[in-house]
């Protein structure tokens, strides 16, 4: 049986409290204090930089990346917030605490996906280290969140919930975790209205009150680290070298649910770990999604999440041990886990043919090539190299056809069928098996000639890491 992704009904969680009163908060940037000459230099200084950062970024992608080189960076952390579901009030008071309680260099994210209140011009007035993108539709947790992962800069990166507020230390104890042992990959929280283990029951009716719990309870202490196997996406913070390695969320998923699950659980394959900071609490008001999109439809939503949860991963348990058995303490990055001797494509129309760990760009046209679309990330994981012809992949894809064995010689990238009915590729002498039917399809793989293969012949090579499918990426992007 499958490991079910645990509920995120929130009214399931007991008694934890959700604010009734909200205190006051130190504001910056309060749309009614900003003058609106600043206001006016604000906007235009956010429209010119998402304008002038969208026009280059594909061709800095494709040049810049293949050189090595990713654009300025700084040494911080980008706080990311996606808003929706006109939330101003919610969003306001996130943004407002962040630069009360935030005295790390940071720099602030806001996405806004489709909001029909106040949310846009309130984004429009703020001053200070925020940029923002307004967008018309609304594109879900995952791909609002792949939005300002691709805008940001920072060596950190969080990101956030616009239903919470932040508190004293909250940042520093986070970062004091991350940064004390590079076998974790993912941190998060404790707060007052969440499912699992991050829940901390509290007992405060105001954000004075609550200030003052935190205040009390966030004092560094590694021996409240504890190692997870699940951290809920409204906190979540990770160094970018982890990001580099793990990439964007799944936009499979759809509006939110899930897609956090998928995230941990692909860090958790890397070798790396989930850790929660017991240390450290931020107030979440929690809700907010469900009271939007109407309970019946939450649950419409979230049980297709399910569904394609089950069907990306299937049993995880067993998936997990194998991982591990053969990282043998060691990581990996979600490269490692993609087949080989396949045509992707990133945010161009430039195709590659991927072979032994390397792209090489495929010269002329190549509309006859099925390409699978891979994000940027993952496509700068695979250095760049020599370029082929269509005539030259046309070819490798023939001598394929020809099964496992092509005149005595072994035929790398080709595809094998055990008795059990799984499918292999050989990649670098060894068998990598495909989880399930999923990745085989994703790659476009499920058509391609797999040669019957008996036992005695399969032991004689050594089993490598599973091949798994890539997040799906719908933005044109990123």
């Amino acid at each position: 049986m499958r490991t079910a992704v645990k509920r995120r009904v929130q009214k399931s969680m007991g008694k934890s409290r959700k604010f009734h009163k909200l205190g006051k908060l130190g504001r910056v940037g309060k749309p009614g204090k900003v003058a609106s000459s600043q206001a006016s230099y604000n906007r235009g200084y956010n429209e010119g930089f998402n304008m002038a950062y969208d026009s280059a970024h594909d061709h800095a992608f494709q040049l810049g990346w293949d050189a090595g080189v990713t654009p300025s960076k700084f040494q911080g952390t980008s706080i990311i917030i996606v808003t929706t579901n006109d939330q101003r009030h919610h969003l306001q008071n996130c943004i407002d605490s962040i630069y009360e309680y935030t005295p790390e260099p940071f720099e602030l994210i806001v996405i806004d996906n489709a909001s029909t209140d106040d949310t846009a011009e309130y984004l429009k007035s703020l001053t200070g280290k925020i940029r923002y993108k307004i967008f018309t539709s609304n594109l879900g947790f995952a791909g609002g969140t792949n939005q300002g992962l691709r805008m940001a800069r920072g060596s950190n990166l969080l990101f956030l919930n616009n239903d919470t507020i932040v508190t004293k230390d909250w940042l520093k104890n986070m970062l004091t975790c991350l940064n004390s042992n590079e076998k974790f990959g993912l941190v998060g929280p404790m707060t007052n209205y969440i499912s699992g283990e991050q829940l901390l029951q509290t007992n405060y009716t105001s954000t004075e009150e609550m200030h003052h719990f935190a205040a009390n309870f966030n004092h560094s202490n590694p021996a409240k680290w504890h190692v997870t196997t699940r951290l809920t996406g409204f906190c979540v913070l990770m160094r970018r070298e982890v990001f580099e390695r793990l990439g964007y969320l799944d936009e499979g998923f759809e509006i939110g649910n899930c897609e956090d699950d998928d995230f941990g659980f692909r860090t958790r394959i890397m070798g790396l770990e989930l850790v929660i900071a017991m240390d450290t609490f931020i107030h979440h008001v929690g809700s907010v999604s469900i009271k939007a999109l109407g309970e019946q439809r939450f649950e419409e939503v979230y049980g297709r999440n399910l569904e394609f949860y089950a069907r990306k991963w299937g049993e995880t348990h067993s998936l997990l041990h194998e991982v591990h058995q053969k990282l043998g303490g060691g990581s990996a990055a979600m490269v490692d886990f993609y087949p080989s001797h396949i045509v992707v494509r990133g945010v161009t129309s430039e195709l590659y043919w991927i072979e032994n760990g390397h792209r090489h760009p495929i010269e002329g046209e190549s509309h006859h090539l099925s390409a699978t679309r891979v994000s940027q990330v993952d496509l700068r994981s695979w250095p760049k190299g020599h370029s082929l012809s269509q005539h030259d992949v046309q070819n490798k894809l023939a001598a394929l056809a020809q099964g496992v064995y092509v005149d005595g010689h072994l035929q790398e990238g080709a595809l094998a069928r055990t008795e059990d009915h799984a499918v292999y590729q050989i990649k670098n002498g060894k068998m990598q098996r495909f989880i399930n039917d999923w990745p085989l399809r994703y790659w476009n793989l499920d058509l391609r000639h797999q040669t019957a293969m008996s036992w005695d012949d399969f032991h004689r090579f050594a089993p490598a890491l599973p091949i798994i499918a890539p997040a799906i990426i719908v933005a044109n992007n990123v």
